[in-house]
């Protein structure tokens, strides 16, 4: 058995649902790009090519967002294309 660490971890904000919601016109993988990049960014002393996965949970992925948003948001948050998300 593999020994797993739990590194950091970070929410996304929200807000109301429908076209009046702040986030209305924002992309569940924008989101969470911005949260893995500020994940790294606060732990600089973590080596990118140490990472061997990332968990992403989000409620309502559509389209292109949605079976491989975890991989998805590794890549463009700049971890290695090893990481399998």
């Amino acid at each position: 058995m593999r020994e797993v660490v739990f590194v950091d971890g970070v929410r996304t904000p929200f807000g109301r649902a429908g076209e009046k919601g702040m986030y209305w016109g924002t992309r569940a993988d924008d989101l969470a790009v911005k949260a893995l990049q500020g994940l790294i960014e606060r732990n600089p002393e973590l080596p990118l090519d140490r990472v061997d996965d990332v968990g992403i949970a989000a409620t309502t992925q559509q389209g292109d967002q949605g079976l491989t948003l975890g991989r998805s948001v590794a890549i463009l948050a700049g971890l290695p294309v090893t990481v399998p998300g």
